[in-house]
């Protein structure tokens, strides 16, 4: 059954992506208790991390959808109070990402230590586990899906899970960062067991939307970009 709603989602996407346009804007939320909290004695440490959960309430991304395109990015206010720079990259959110769904492609441009990198992806490259589990988002109604995201870098190797709740109303599968992928737009997405998360603020539909110009920029791999990041991390290690 779920495997039949899945092709029939997908489907869809093929005839509905073509008609709209959309302005997605989300927000990201700290879980972080008073508890949690309390359990660091460190008081820089501390203060850090209380600074980055007040920055958040100020934080927004947007997602635009043009026909088959899509890019997501923060959006930066000149009105906006201090923020701490790590509350903008705290669980996502850093970059740009651009979708192109005809040739089933993401690009990530992201930077590290001043360089700028593109770093190519599938749109369908995760294997999302679509469950039963449903609940009202501003409602509409949404369904719960899980991804194992590998990692094997200088930190270690692991994998980290993904969660998205994602909606078949806006058959589009596209969504915040690194969550997309889905036969539905994403609306709520973190990383199981961290405090960090994406939700939906609102939804626009445009009567137009500029072209979305993709980086002509070279790309590389995810694996290139590790072995990138693995040096990088291993040359600043070793100066020390």
């Amino acid at each position: 059954m779920q495997k039949r709603l899945l092709a029939l989602l997908l489907l869809s996407i093929s005839f509905l992506v073509q008609s709209q346009n959309y302005s997605i804007i989300y927000g990201k939320m700290n879980s972080f208790s008073n508890d949690d909290l309390n359990k660091i004695t460190d008081v820089n440490i501390k203060n850090n991390v209380i600074n980055t959960m007040n920055s958040f309430k100020f934080l927004e991304y947007e997602l635009i959808i043009n026909y088959s395109c899509a890019r997501f990015n923060y959006i930066e206010k000149l009105d906006s109070p201090n923020i701490n720079p790590r509350a903008i990259s705290a669980g996502g959110g850093s970059g740009i990402h651009f979708f192109d769904l005809n040739k089933n492609l993401t690009i990530h441009k992201t930077e590290l230590l001043g360089d700028t990198y593109f770093v190519e992806k599938k749109i369908d490259s995760y294997k999302w586990n679509i469950t039963n589990e449903s609940k009202e988002i501003n409602g509409f109604i949404c369904y719960k899906a899980e991804a194992d995201f590998p990692f094997d870098d200088f930190r270690g190797k692991g994998v980290i899970e993904l969660v998205a709740w994602f909606c078949p109303q806006f058959p589009y599968p596209f969504g915040p960062d690194i969550y997309f992928g889905l036969p539905g737009l994403v609306f709520e997405a973190y990383k199981k067991n961290t405090a960090v998360k994406f939700y939906l603020k609102k939804i626009k539909q445009l009567d137009e939307v500029n072209k979305i110009d993709f980086p002509k920029e070279e790309k590389i791999s995810e694996e290139e970009m590790t072995k990138i990041f693995n040096k990088t991390m291993n040359d600043l290690i070793n100066q020390n």
